[in-house]
């Protein structure tokens, strides 16, 4: 073990409470011992120095003794990304043993620049097992990952079919996507509180989705399958969970489909873990993903969970999921979606994802012995 504290920088997109990837570093940093590691953050969403997300993390960590520097949306401006980045190196870079950036794309930036101010030890995270949902962006993006490969020294992934997409032959590390396990168990009484809340009634099927509103999560295919399962079951209701760029089109989808009663988008909450004993099925249609951090928090409460088959097999952890391709017809969904309901909540799955290494705890102890493993040069 490193006699003295390490010092990580970890570089993400956002501390929005809706990522996955915000969502992994914040119970990272929550479960760790700040005698042996200390974590401050880097991430790129403001505009014009306004934030980009509402609920977001970056409070709470300055209270709990973090640093935080957001830099402007690459997106909007690379160039000025690019020097807002450097600016922060140039500035604080010294302090840290070790970055770890979870930002494949712009990694040419990040970790060049923490190979400048001689930062020894660079990972890259790879949360995905695509670049994008577009072709022109994945072509874009290949020479970019590339680059930001070369800067890295060292390479995690959140699972198998994501390390090879990003790595290729080149060795990583699978880090799982741990999560706090007994907060998401079923509760009951949270299931009856919060389903008062929203107006949904105790035997109303619910369907159940989660994450960003953006294409990647393919949600107005979730919706137009959920219509086709409504015509069978009109007590069903859908709850939505996250928000995005893509909110207003979803909504008019939404309306479009007349199921504006019926489907509930709840944005970004912070009692999130408890939603999920609202639900009865947990929906994934993505186009892509590594190992979503939502589908093992929807597997800790119990639920049955439906995906596309562009999700990682890896994320069926319980064994309890099932896939379906996205060009299969919209009965064959609907069906998938009955059966999984009818399957049930599984309430001894918390054990099992414990058992099968998906706790933050442990998981945030592996992460530490991987940096001290960095510094003692094994």
């Amino acid at each position: 073990m490193s006699a003295k504290q390490l010092r990580v920088l970890q570089v993400v997109p956002s501390l929005s409470r809706a990522a996955g990837v915000s969502r992994f570093v914040y119970n990272m940093e929550r479960y760790h011992d700040e005698k042996r590691v200390h974590y401050d953050f880097m991430h790129h969403a403001i505009r014009d120095g306004v934030y980009m997300h509402e609920k977001r993390y970056d409070e709470e960590l300055k209270v709990r003794g973090c640093s935080v520097y957001p830099v402007n949306y690459a997106g909007d401006d690379l160039r000025r990304f690019m020097h807002e980045v450097h600016e922060v190196f140039e500035k604080i870079g010294s302090n840290y043993d070790i970055v770890h950036c979870h930002m494949p794309n712009s990694a040419f930036c990040v970790l060049r620049e923490a190979e400048l101010v001689g930062i020894e030890h660079r990972v890259l995270h790879s949360h995905l097992n695509n670049s994008s949902d577009k072709f022109l962006h994945r072509l874009r993006n290949a020479p970019l990952n590339a680059i930001g490969k070369h800067y890295a020294t060292d390479c995690i992934a959140c699972s198998d079919d994501a390390g090879r997409f990003l790595f290729g032959s080149r060795p990583f590390t699978v880090i799982n996507n741990g999560i706090p396990l007994e907060q998401f168990a079923y509760d009951s009484e949270s299931r009856k509180l919060l389903r008062s809340e929203l107006g949904i009634k105790e035997t109303d099927p619910v369907v159940g989705c989660v994450g960003r509103l953006v294409k990647q999560k393919n949600f107005p295919f979730a919706v137009h399958v959920f219509a086709k399962f409504h015509e069978a079951f009109p007590d069903a209701k859908m709850l939505i969970l996250g928000d995005g760029d893509d909110r207003e089109e979803l909504e008019g989808i939404i309306s479009s489909e007349h199921l504006s009663n019926v489907v509930i988008l709840a944005g970004v909450r912070e009692d999130i873990n408890k939603l999920y004993s609202v639900m009865d099925v947990f929906f994934m249609p993505s186009l892509y993903e590594g190992l979503p951090v939502s589908a093992v928090e929807a597997q800790a409460a119990g639920l049955p969970c439906v995906y596309s088959d562009n999700v990682p097999r890896e994320t069926d952890i319980t064994g309890t999921g099932t896939f379906l391709s996205l060009d299969a017809d919209i009965d064959k969904w609907t069906k998938t979606l009955e059966n999984a309901f009818n399957r049930g909540r599984l309430t001894d799955n918390p054990a099992l994802l414990e058992q099968r290494g998906y706790s933050a705890k442990a998981n945030a102890e592996l992460l530490m012995q991987y940096y001290e493993r960095l510094m003692e040069g094994k």
